[in-house]
Parts: C-alpha cells; sequence; structure tokens
C-alpha cells in the first residue's frame, strides 16, 4: 500500500475509478485515460472507416515476461477444460487462442473497432475484431464471466487481463499466486491458478500483495 493511502479513503473499497478517484465513472471510462495516458484508450481511424484501438499485451507467445513478478501463470477451468492462463494485469484486454473456443458454443461477435494488440517491446503487433462475449469459468461454487477477444496466442490458452481483473475488483498475489475477488454485497472470493479455493493460510497479508492499478 502506497504511503499515505489508508483504508478510509481507499478509491477500491469506496468503488472508485481506480486511475482518478471519481465517483462517476469506472477505471474502463476515465476521461483522464481518454485523454491518452494509456494505449489502450486512443482511437485512430483507418482509411475513414473502422476505428483502430490499441491494446497492449505482455506476452503473445511462451517467450520470457519483461518482468515476470507482476504476472501469474498456471491452469484454470473455463467451460469445465482446464487450460493454461495468464493473468496478466500489464495486458489492458483478456484474450483467448481461437483453437481453444473451437467445439464451444460461443459464437464470437464483431467488435465496432479494429484492435491492435502489442508488446511492450513494441517489436509485435497483430490487428483482431472477434470477440467472445460472457465466458464463463468458475471459482469455487461462483461463476464468473470474461469477455475474451480473439488473437492468436502461443504458449497459453487464456490471457486475463486489466478490464476483467478492475471490474471484479481482484488482487493478485504473484508469489502465493492467488487472486482475491473483492465482490460487492459478496463475501471475498480467493482463487489460486489451478482452479481451487484457497484457503486464507495461502494468502501472505496485504503489504505483500500486488495491487493490480499503479500507485497503489
Amino acid at each position: 500500500m502506497r504511503a499515505g493511502h489508508t483504508e478510509d479513503g481507499c478509491w477500491r473499497k469506496e468503488g472508485n475509478c481506480l486511475r482518478c478517484g471519481s465517483s462517476e465513472h469506472q477505471i474502463a471510462g476515465c476521461p483522464k485515460i481518454q485523454e491518452g495516458g494509456t494505449p489502450s484508450a486512443r482511437q485512430a481511424t483507418s482509411g475513414g472507416n473502422r476505428p483502430k484501438v490499441f491494446a497492449r499485451v505482455n506476452a503473445m507467445d511462451d517467450q520470457p515476461v519483461p518482468d515476470s513478478s507482476e504476472v501469474v501463470e498456471g491452469t484454470l477451468p473455463i467451460f469445465h477444460r482446464l487450460v493454461r492462463v495468464l493473468i496478466d494485469p500489464g495486458a489492458t484486454h483478456s484474450f483467448v487462442n481461437p483453437i481453444f473456443m473451437s467445439g464451444i458454443e460461443v459464437q464470437p461477435v464483431k467488435l465496432p473497432f479494429d484492435l491492435e494488440v502489442r508488446t511492450p517491446m513494441g517489436n509485435r503487433s497483430i490487428i483482431t475484431s472477434l470477440a467472445n462475449k460472457n465466458c464463463e469459468f468458475w471459482v469455487g461454487e461462483r461463476k464468473m464471466l470474461v469477455d475474451l477477444v480473439s488473437l492468436d496466442i502461443k504458449g497459453y490458452d487464456v490471457i486475463i487481463g486489466m478490464d476483467f481483473l478492475a471490474h471484479d475488483l481482484a488482487k493478485l498475489d504473484c508469489r502465493a499466486k492467488v487472486v482475491e475477488f473483492w465482490i460487492p454485497g459478496e463475501a471475498t472470493l480467493k482463487l489460486d491458478v489451478k482452479g481451487r479455493l484457497a484457503s486464507s493460510a495461502m494468502i501472505s497479508g496485504v503489504q505483500a500483495r500486488k495491487m493490480l492499478y499503479k500507485g497503489a
């Protein structure tokens, strides 16, 4: 927790925007981001046709992640299949390999924009325009829904990014490989990356957890 940050004024607990602290919107609709603060919010038009949105992901293959201390890889049950997952707060969106979706009765929908996905090094980008809405996975007895953008990733079946993590007020403990979901009105859910509910003993304390927004 950053210096001077108290629970009484915690934006997360108050349900405020994690970027600017406003109670009028969430981080996905923050005007400070849309003014150009992050690549994901800047839009451009291509030949006067479809708008283009820029996204970021730390890994699109099984090469080493630039800062592996900020991500967790493991396995989770998605659509009742055990899949290899990268939980990456540095990714602006959540992604799925279209090969994994084959045989699953979810029809991808066309996004209203082209999404250009870039790695932090900027040496590779892929444009995609399809997403799978409301894909389900389970945290204990709780069904969670995530929108997964189709992307030709290698080494992982699914990448869970900030769009989902921020929406469900998640905290990530990379050392213990545990994700906590703080859902308003519900008990805190703790998930290890093998898809099991984790015991409280697996959580090493607030001071050891990595908050999912900058400056926390």
